[in-house]
C-alpha cells in the first residue's frame, strides 16, 4: 500500500520524517563593550546549518561542502561552523540606500578555535577564515581559497556583509566560517567548540565554548491537494 493516505475531503496525507542530528544547543551571544564612540552591544550569531532549509533536508545540504583545493578531489566534507558577527544597528552594506550605524571592527583569529572531541582529543581550526558566496541560494563556506582570508581578520566588515544569500540564518548580514580538519558526520553531542576570543576597540572578549545537543527524529504530516487530471 501507498505510504500516502488520502483524508476525506479528498487531499492526500504525506507523512514526513527528518532524522535525529546533533546541533549547538544555543547559537545567539550578545556582548556589551566599551568603545570610543560610546557604549555598544555586538551580536554574535553561530550556526552548523542553514536553519532556512527545509528540515527534511538541512542536514543534507551541509554535506555538500569540501575543500577540493586543499585535501583533493576525493575530499570528504569537512566541519564548519558559522559565525555572524555585527554591532547592533550597524549599516548593512547589502542594503546601499538604508542608513545605520557605523561598523565596530571585530578582529577574530580562527587559529585559536578548536573542537573538543570528547575523548581527549583537540582538532584545531584551519588557518585562515572562509568568506560566504551569494552564488548560491543557501548560505555556504566558499570552497576554493580565493574566499580565504588571512588571520587576523575583520569579522564585522563590509567585505563579509555584502554576501547575504537568499537562503541565509541572517536576512541583513553575511558571514564567515570556520573550518576544521575533521568529517562533518562525526559531529556529536560529546563535541564542544572552543572559539577562543574576540579583539574590540583594545579589549578581548573570551567566548563562551558552544555545546552539542542531540535534536531527536521529528515526524510530522503534510496536507496536500490531491491533483486530479
Amino acid at each position: 500500500m501507498d505510504r500516502d493516505h488520502y483524508a476525506h475531503d479528498g487531499n492526500v496525507n504525506r507523512p514526513r520524517e527528518r532524522p535525529g542530528y546533533s546541533d549547538l544547543c544555543q547559537s545567539e551571544y550578545h556582548f556589551d563593550v566599551t568603545t570610543p564612540n560610546g557604549k555598544k552591544t555586538l551580536i554574535l550569531e553561530t550556526y552548523l546549518y542553514d536553519h532556512s532549509i527545509p528540515g527534511l533536508v538541512m542536514t543534507e545540504k551541509r554535506w555538500s561542502f569540501t575543500l577540493p583545493k586543499v585535501q583533493g578531489t576525493e575530499a570528504r566534507p569537512e566541519f564548519y561552523v558559522q559565525l555572524i558577527a555585527y554591532n547592533k544597528g550597524r549599516l548593512r552594506p547589502s542594503r546601499a540606500r538604508q542608513k545605520g550605524e557605523p561598523a565596530v571592527p571585530i578582529l577574530y583569529d580562527s587559529r585559536q578555535a578548536y573542537v573538543d572531541m570528547g575523548d581527549g582529543s583537540r582538532q584545531y581550526a584551519r588557518p585562515e577564515i572562509f568568506l560566504g558566496t551569494d552564488a548560491f541560494p543557501y548560505d555556504f563556506p566558499g570552497d576554493t581559497m580565493k574566499y580565504a582570508r588571512p588571520l587576523l581578520y575583520d569579522i564585522n566588515s563590509d567585505e563579509v556583509h555584502r554576501l547575504v544569500p537568499r537562503i541565509f540564518n541572517n536576512d541583513d548580514y553575511g558571514s564567515v566560517y570556520m573550518v576544521f580538519k575533521t568529517w562533518n558526520k562525526g559531529a556529536n553531542e560529546k563535541w564542544t567548540i572552543h572559539l577562543g576570543e574576540l579583539a574590540i576597540a583594545g579589549q578581548k572578549i573570551a567566548l563562551p565554548p558552544l555545546q552539542l545537543c542531540y535534536r531527536p527524529t521529528k515526524k510530522w504530516v503534510d496536507i496536500e491537494p490531491l491533483m486530479r487530471p
